[in-house]
Formats: structure tokens, sequence, C-alpha cells
């Protein structure tokens, strides 16, 4: 459309531009419709001096609503807000907006309607400009008003009228209307103004649906990620999924929604829920929804995927007492006013993972009419315009818009991803615990076998001496009575190795079963160092390796003889890997702290520091070649290890390395030696 002619009078001229400028840098400056239409109706009505200047919106079903209004002193009746029927206006008025462009005056004085047409249009539609103006139309130009029209406008108090079309992608989207109570023509250059603004209403109404797209477009972006971070934060699944499932109620404006996951690995469905549910009789099957026909018809296959390569498959119920299908469950929706609902198939590949259901209830829908009542007495013809003033319809069917289905099937789609990582996730960590149980039994078949051999190793061997000896002493196979001292002595060392090997069985069987007994009470050192001189002078000299003792303690609050076998079993082992040099015994209390120190140090063949933990293990001894040479059960160290953790105390071994000795240090804990000062305290 191009700007009016220039007028004689340039007043009327600058006004046109300055109305322009304003109304177009308003578009601008806002992409808020509702603020456009208001400021634009008074422009338009301090431009036209009339009193009244409305934009009219129609509705999909022919009806039309007052969205924006501005009125000069009350002259003229509020209809703001007010709905019309569609029989207000005709579909051939309606059809003649459209391929015609026409703009309607109508003078009620007169009785006359006068109908202009745009002339700057190159095409309407299906119908060229040629084409109209071969028409009939042009007998039609001016008319008589129909009476009921006449009728209706005086009683509102309007004398003129001026209809201007505003559409919006080839549809008639509303009217833009000005009305006056006294009678008013029309120069040719306010109707191409009005025209002209009508057009820039038109380019305001598609970028505020593009704003709108636009905003609906970021609210759902920034909801999928906001969801979709919270599928991938740290806490547990269960948790995650339960917000998950209150994030997509409230988006998609539910009253409240299902999560429900089929079972995995054999286990039982699991179920979440949130907001309003079906009360589902007791003791009647199904005892879920999701058990329903309904629900399980979901599952079958699918012909078609979706474009992403999943099955997706979505239904809507407008109205769950209209569906056959969901007959038999409406005596469970009754105490709610869930009315509609929507249901998803949660699927991977061709995996179904379970079902995702929405709830929403039933819709209050008030409809104020222009039979609206009102004390105005001009409103009396509007208000016989429609019988019913004010609609009132309850629990009408909630409806399920493209965007709501588009929303939730995204949602849904991450959702799934999601369910199926935590899985897959799942399995994976269930096969590697498999994996793991299974090497420790392996592990642990292992080093059983290996103590069996080596036990039955080492009990073989002083069994099979204690068996000789006996059976020279039996046949007399001695020569004087220094001999047969010697085979006694032997036969009696051999059945106590026999027993010290029976010992450490049992007592390791002792301790991991929890049956071994703990009396703790204050020990006196130099007695029980002394014991364990006498006991190991005759390796230290056999072998030719010193014993030195060192002890700075005089008593300790311990088990007595827990702590006489730690010590025992911890020099019987430095004896047995020592060759040269010297075994050291030293018990200290160091200043910095309140524990006691006992270690043990030799100069024997040392350990690879990497295996220290693994020696405190029972049956366990560094590699094959030292049970050979040197034999054992490899109980030692592990007995010791679990008596020392009986008593409150730790234990670790150190080494430099490969024969250069090992030291093991066992420290009593601070709670030990709490009770010991007590207990002295009391003495």
């Amino acid at each position: 459309m191009s700007p009016p002619k220039k007028t004689k009078n340039a007043s009327d001229f600058l006004a046109y531009g300055g109305l322009l400028h304003r109304i177009t840098s308003r578009i601008r400056r806002s992409l808020e419709l509702q603020e456009i239409l208001s400021a634009t109706v008074a422009e338009i009505r301090s431009f036209l001096q009339t009193d009244r200047v409305k934009v009219y919106r129609f509705h999909p079903d022919g009806s039309g609503q007052v969205i924006a209004e501005s009125i000069a002193h009350n002259r003229l009746p509020s209809l703001m807000g007010l709905n019309f029927p569609a029989g207000d206006i005709p579909p051939q008025a309606r059809e003649l907006f459209i391929k015609a462009r026409q703009r309607s005056i109508v003078d009620v004085a007169a009785g006359r309607i006068t109908l202009s047409r745009s002339e700057a249009l190159a095409s309407t539609g299906h119908l060229t400009l040629e084409e109209l103006r071969l028409q009939p139309i042009g007998d039609i130009l001016q008319r008589p008003v129909d009476p009921c029209h006449v009728d209706y406008l005086t009683a509102m108090g309007v004398l003129s009228s001026l209809v201007v079309p505003i559409l919006h992608q080839d549809h008639l989207w509303g009217l833009l209307i000005s009305h006056h109570s006294q009678p008013r023509a029309f120069r040719e250059e306010e109707l191409q103004f009005v025209q002209l603004i009508a057009d820039q209403l038109s380019i305001a109404i598609a970028q505020s649906e593009l704003l709108t797209q636009t905003r609906e477009q970021v609210r759902r972006e920034a909801l999928i990620n906001q969801i979709t971070h919270l599928l991938h934060s740290p806490r547990s699944m269960p948790d995650i999924l339960q917000l998950v499932l209150e994030r997509i109620v409230g988006a998609a404006s539910g009253s409240g929604g299902r999560l429900y996951l089929t079972p995995a690995n054999k286990k039982a469905c699991t179920l979440y829920t949130c907001g309003t549910q079906p009360i589902l009789p007791v003791q009647k099957k199904p005892t879920l929804l999701e058990e329903h026909a309904f629900w399980q018809q979901l599952m079958k296959p699918q012909d078609q995927p979706s474009p992403t390569g999943d099955f997706l498959c979505l239904q809507t119920v407008l109205d769950l007492y209209q569906n056959p299908q969901l007959a038999s469950l409406t005596q469970a929706f009754q105490p709610t006013r869930i009315r509609g609902m929507l249901v998803m198939l949660l699927r991977h590949g061709q995996e179904s993972l379970g079902y995702l259901t929405l709830f929403r209830n039933a819709a209050e829908i008030e409809t104020l009419w222009a039979g609206y009542w009102d004390k105005d007495e001009r409103q009396q013809r509007p208000r016989a315009s429609f019988e019913v003033w004010r609609e009132y319809q309850e629990s009408q069917p909630p409806k399920w818009t493209r965007e709501d289905i588009d929303l939730v099937e995204s949602l849904g789609i991450h959702l799934a991803m999601a369910i199926m990582q935590n899985r897959l996730y799942q399995l994976e960590k269930h096969n590697l615990e498999l994996e793991i149980a299974r090497a420790v039994a392996e592990e642990s078949s292992r080093l059983k076998s290996n103590f069996l051999a080596s036990t039955s190793h080492e009990l073989r061997t002083p069994l099979a001496s204690t068996l000789n000896c006996l059976q020279i002493l039996k046949k007399g196979f001695y020569k004087n009575t220094t001999e047969l001292n010697k085979y006694i002595q032997l036969a009696e060392q051999s059945v106590r190795n026999i027993v010290a090997i029976i010992n450490d069985v049992l007592d390791i069987a002792k301790i991991e079963a929890g049956s071994m007994a703990v009396e703790l009470e204050p020990v006196s050192l130099q007695p029980l160092l002394e014991e364990l001189r006498d006991l190991f002078s005759f390796e230290s000299q056999r072998k030719g390796v010193a014993l030195v003792v060192e002890c700075d303690v005089d008593s300790i609050y311990a088990d007595k003889g827990k702590l006489r076998q730690i010590l025992t079993n911890l020099l019987s082992n430095a004896f047995k890997f020592t060759e040269t040099g010297e075994v050291r015994l030293r018990i200290i209390k160091p200043e910095d702290t309140p524990n006691v120190e006992i270690t043990v140090a030799d100069t024997g063949i040392g350990i690879e520091m990497s295996q220290w933990e693994l020696l405190l293990e029972p049956f366990v001894q560094e590699d094959g070649s030292i049970k050979r040479r040197y034999g054992g059960t490899g109980l030692g160290l592990a007995i010791c290890k679990r008596l020392v953790e009986l008593i409150g105390g730790k234990i670790q071994l150190d080494s430099a390395g490969k024969n250069r000795g090992t030291t093991v240090t066992v420290t009593l804990s601070s709670l030990t030696h709490l009770i010991l000062d007590e207990a002295q305290g009391s003495l």
C-alpha cells in the first residue's frame, strides 16, 4: 500500500506522516501485539476524531472478540473483551473482505453502505484484480444497509461506521473498526491511510507470531536442557527420575503423571508418580494402570520409525469417559477431576522401556458474549444479538495441542535414552562385579589349593619323620642311650611341628569366624621377652643369627596370649628368612604419640614393597620358590595381622628391597593406652 496522496491541506499530510511514524515506531520498538494494538486504536481514534476504534479478532469457529479498544469521553459503551457470534458477520461479507480487500463504510442516517476496495493489489487469492473489476461487485459498491444492521448500530448510538479488514497470511485475521455517534464522511486519503495502518498491523501480527514461536522454542529448549542436565547429574537414578517426572508434568500443564518402567534383569517393575492419581479398586486386576490393555497395546511393534530411528508411540485421550478402551477404568478416575490423558511408550530401538503417562483435569471455560448484562442501556441491542450473556462450561475435556505433543515427545526421547544408558551401565557394572567375584573366587581357590598342597607337604614331612623314629625305637635299631634320646627328641620335635601347623589353621579359622575371644589385661614385658629369648636361643645359635632385644616400655595393656603369639610368629618368620646378620626386637613409646611401637627387623631376603599387603592375607607367600625353599603354610603373617587388629592395633611391613631385610611394625592404638592409664590409675 502506497502512502496517501498529498492533500491540499499540508497540515493533513503532516498529520498522516506523524501518525504513521508513531505507529511504525511502536511496531519496531515492541513485538508485544497487545501493546501495539492498544497504541494503534488510540492513535487512529485521535486521528479520525471518532468516538470508538476497536480491533475485532476472529476465532477459529467464526465467532470473534474485541481485543483492543479506544473510546472518547464515554460517548459509546465499551465492548472490550466481549465475544460476538459468527452470524454477526455473514460468510459472504468475510469472503469480500478476503478476495476484494474491501472496506465498508456505513452511513446509518442515510441507510447506505459503501464498499471501497484497495487498488494497489496485484492479486487477490484465486481472483485477479482485473477479474474482480469484471464481476458484478461494482454494482454493489453502494447499496442500502440491512435494516437489522441499522437498528443494531442505532441502538448502540452509532451513526457512522468504518470497517477495514486485517489480513494475515491471506486469511481474515480480524477487523479494524471505527464507530462514531454522529454522521461521518471519510475522505479517500483517510481510507488509504487507515488501510496502510491495517497493513502495518499485519506485519505486527506476523512479528508477534514469530516472537511467540521463538519464545516457545527457547522455553522448550531450556526445559529440555534442564532435564537433560538433571538426567546426567550425580544423584541416584530413582531421585533423578522422580524429579524429571515432576518437571515434565509441570511443563505440560498436567495435574499428575506416572513413569512406569518395565522390569530389567528379571527384577520387578518400577513406578514413579506425582500429582493427582486415579484410585484403583483394591484387589482388582490389573493392579496397575500400565497393565491394562490400553497401555499394553502400545507395546505392539510399530511399522514406521520416527526420524530419530526410535519407534515412538504416543496417544492422547481428549475425554477418557468417551473412550471405549477405558470404560473399565472410569470408576478409578471418578473420584478425581482427571478428564484427559497422554500416554507415550518409552522405547529405544526395538526395546520397550515403559510408559510416560500425563493427566489433565477437566477445564472450566467462561465466555463473555455480547449479551453479557451491563447497566449501560446502550448495550441493549448487543445483548439481544445472543441469547446467552455469560457462557460457563464446566468439566470440559482439556485440549492437547501440537506444541504439547512435540514437547512431550522430545522430553520422552531424552528420558528413554537416559533410562537405557542407566540400564546398560548397571548391566556393565553387574558383569564387572561378576568378573571380579569370579577372579576372586579363582584366586581364592588357587591359594587354597596351594595351601592344601603346601600344608599336606608340611604335615607329611614331620609325620614321616615321626613314623621313622617310632619304627626305629620299636625295632631297637639304636646303638646306645644317646641315639635313643636323639630319636625321641626328633620325634617330639616333629610332633610339635605338626601341632604348630594345626594350631595355625585352627587360629585363622577361628579369627575369620569371629569366635576368637580377647582378654585385655596389664602385661609385664620383661618376663615375656625373657621367655622369647629362651625360645629362640637354639635357633639363633644354630644359624649364627644374633637376637637383639630392646625395650623402653615396662608394661602394656593387651591380651597376653595373643601378644605372645604375635611376637613368636614374627620372630619365627624373621629367623626363617634370615641366613646371616641379626634379628632385632624393639619396643618403644614415641614422644609425639601415645601409641606403642613394636618392631621386628631382620637382615634376611627382604620383600617387594608392591606386594606387602598381599603377604598379610591367608595362604600367601611372595612366590612359589620361597615356599619350596623355606616351607611353611603362609598363615603366619595373616594370623599376626588378625590378632593385632583384635587387640586394637595395626601392622605394616617395610623393606628396602630384595636381600636387604624386612621390618614389621606393630602399632597399638591410643585406645589401648587410655585403657592402660585407667587401669594403672585404679591400682
